[in-house]
């Protein structure tokens, strides 16, 4: 299907993430729009109004906060191997998988589907509720809201920059120009490298991070399914 743009009154708003005149506005317009994107947004506009209203700010906040930020590529790595790549499996009788990996490997499928950018709703819903589960029986309320402010702002960032890379819109930044080649490369040269998307420093600590000559390109990378046989 070819993008079109979608006509407001006597402007004409490109709304569809692939047309080939995006604009970073339009891009942003569209991404504010998506239900998982909402629900974030939602979230973080109510987590910091409840940690500004609970107030008592101390050194605390900013190390849980720092520490959460620099675990976050371990932890993008950890989720992007472990679970949106994880294989099937039977136990007995039962078959073993998970909603978001399946999304994920429909994502591989075909890259250029927006359906499959964005983190699945109950997927973000179950995360959600382990991340504020644990920071309220582990922490006193005004450090667990910090938490998820931090957990929850880093959502809301991988959520944003992953939905780029897959646009039309093209980087600006050299910083911008890594993240969207690295993300490409793991897209359509190889599925086992380049795991981190708004972080690589996991990728360099686990050698994911490789010279794109130094890999072949994979025969599955467009179709996770293979790996199952």
């Amino acid at each position: 299907m070819t993008p079109t743009a979608v006509r407001y009154g006597s402007t004409s708003r490109v709304l569809d993430p692939r047309a080939p005149s995006l604009g970073l506005g339009d891009a942003l317009g569209y991404f504010i729009r998506r239900p998982s994107v909402i629900g974030l947004l939602t979230l973080l506009t109510a987590a910091v109004a409840a940690r500004l209203w609970t107030g008592d700010f101390g050194r605390w906040d900013l190390l849980l906060a720092a520490g959460l930020v620099a675990v976050h590529p371990m932890s993008e790595w950890l989720i992007h191997v472990e679970l949106l790549h994880f294989r099937p499996r039977r136990w007995g009788p039962f078959m073993i998988d998970f909603e978001v990996a399946r999304d994920h490997r429909a994502h591989h499928v075909d890259p250029h589907d927006p359906k499959w950018w964005f983190i699945p709703l109950r997927s973000g819903v179950v995360g959600f509720l382990l991340v504020m589960t644990s920071s309220f029986l582990l922490l006193p309320t005004p450090l667990a809201l910090t938490v998820l402010v931090a957990a929850l702002g880093l959502g809301s960032t991988y959520e944003w920059i992953h939905y780029l890379c897959h646009t039309s819109w093209r980087p600006r930044s050299r910083w911008y120009k890594r993240i969207w080649r690295l993300h490409r490369l793991h897209h359509f040269k190889n599925e086992h490298y380049w795991m981190g998307v708004t972080m690589h420093a996991a990728d360099v600590l686990l050698g994911t991070l490789p010279e794109v000559d130094e890999v072949e390109t994979s025969p599955t990378c467009r179709n996770l399914h293979e790996l199952e046989r």
